[in-house]
């Protein structure tokens, strides 16, 4: 009975989003990706935002985030009463969109199965320009089970296993290209062989293909990369215009793998002819990458806090590494990590994080980790036995609040401190708190609304 009231409204939602977006007909620009999509949204929006109407969706990214988006709402704390409101809200927004030129839209799946597949996506917006930015080993436990039958037929190694995931994964999220006749311009990250994959089976349907990444035969090409306690540098080369972009972005510390986003948001701005200069002023000045993905606060004891607590797994955290590694050789300053699980890997839970544990042992000086799995497979596991007595200090904590308080009293002076976690019972946001020099800057980290608050006072009481 949930279940067919909850796919009710789904359809109910999705009708009228179709409606408004027929009704208004703004151009679609969609982004799939297993990392990075919200700041790549944010950096196209930032590209187009001065130079025609334009509007993105903010607060969802999922079959029912999309509509909700279009049609002009938001859940507030996902009670009963609010999806009543916004049931009853919902025929009200048809007219949201009314003179928008162009949407932009983040296409997140969380598995292979409707409705939260791509495929699924696809009926309520398909996309007329599509970005498709990176495959990785995200949400693989659920589409571990959809192979479930092959994986148990044959003896496959832990590499061989992922392969095969993140193929099932490629594959869903490709459909934006594959599967979307509307699409007019796939616009796509060409150094990630899944992703290069997925292409190739699309050469012959679209003239408009434009990649992204380190070679040369890239529409756009990266060229350099530069970051200090003074902002971040990115420069590239157009191969169609003939262009090279120079982007400083003055507020934030970002790994070189936030390329990706600014790339498709130089492609973007070039696919609507949009005046070059106007593009890097766009990044530079109108960028805001979402809370608590890469944003730079002043901790207590002269630290500076690089805040990247909004969720993780293994790739970003191995490029946020590589930038706090970066930047201590520059600022000579002690590197402090505070830990968190990755969550919802599967069967790789044990690799992911001794991949990550493997590197952060060549970079970090103070370790605090917290949750069961970066005890288990970090704290105690017996292959870093060594690595750790190196440390200056290696401490694992229940939780983020209790984390917190310790560091409140013990964070190293003149530090450099990465903070990286899943969401899932982890909110290292909320470790945060205690060692923010401006207690106001509270209010700039992740899930500070009602609805998340009432989450954490549970989960941490």
């Amino acid at each position: 009975m949930r279940n067919t009231l909850s796919l009710g409204v789904l359809y109910y939602l999705r009708f009228l989003a179709k409606i408004a977006l027929f009704l208004n007909r703004p151009q679609v620009i969609g982004i799939t990706g297993s990392a990075g999509k919200s700041s790549t949204r944010n950096a196209v929006f930032a590209v187009l935002k001065n130079n025609f109407k334009t509007k993105m969706i903010v607060k969802g990214n999922s079959e029912s985030g999309i509509p909700l988006g279009i049609l002009g709402l938001a859940p507030k704390d996902y009670s009963k009463i609010d999806w009543l409101r916004m049931i009853l809200l919902a025929p009200f927004g048809l007219f949201h969109l009314l003179g928008t030129k162009y949407l932009v839209v983040e296409m997140g799946i969380d598995e292979p199965d409707p409705p939260k597949n791509m495929e699924y996506l696809l009926t309520v917006v398909k996309p007329q320009i599509a970005i498709f930015i990176n495959v990785h080993p995200v949400h693989t436990m659920q589409f571990e089970k959809s192979i479930s039958n092959v994986l148990s037929q044959k003896r496959l190694s832990d590499s061989e296993k992922t392969e095969l995931i993140l193929r099932k994964i490629a594959e869903e999220k490709g459909k934006i290209f594959t599967d979307n006749s509307k699409c007019q311009y796939a616009i796509y990250n060409n150094d990630d062989p899944y992703i290069s994959t997925i292409v190739k089976k699309i050469q012959n349907k679209y003239a408009n293909l434009l990649s992204f990444g380190e070679g040369a035969e890239n529409t756009l090409r990266y060229m350099d990369y530069s970051v200090g306690v003074s902002g971040t540098n990115f420069t590239f080369y157009s191969n169609n215009t003939k262009t090279t972009y120079d982007i400083h972005l003055d507020e934030y510390l970002l790994p070189k793998v936030y390329a990706q986003g600014l790339a498709s948001a130089i492609l973007v701005g070039e696919v609507l002819e949009i005046d070059k200069i106007k593009i890097k002023q766009g990044l530079e000045n109108e960028l805001r990458i979402p809370k608590s993905r890469s944003s730079l606060f002043r901790g207590i004891n002269n630290s500076i806090i690089i805040d990247s607590s909004y969720n993780s797994s293994k790739t970003p955290s191995l490029a946020f590494l590589e930038l706090v590694e970066e930047l201590k050789k520059k600022q000579k300053k002690d590197v402090v990590f505070i830990m968190g699980d990755m969550r919802e890997l599967g069967g790789r839970d044990k690799s992911e994080h001794e991949e990550v544990g493997r590197r952060l042992f060549e970079i970090v000086d103070y370790l605090y980790c917290v949750g069961p799995l970066t005890k288990k497979f970090i704290i105690q596991n017996p292959i870093f036995k060594n690595q750790r007595t190196k440390l200056k200090e290696a401490k694992w904590f229940s939780n983020s609040v209790e984390a917190g308080k310790y560091l409140k009293n013990k964070l190293p002076i003149n530090s450099l401190v990465l903070v990286k976690g899943s969401q899932n019972t982890i909110f290292l946001e909320e470790a945060i708190k205690f060692i923010l020099k401006n207690e106001k800057d509270a209010e700039k980290l992740c899930r500070q609304d009602d609805y998340w608050m009432r989450q954490k006072e549970y989960l941490f009481k």
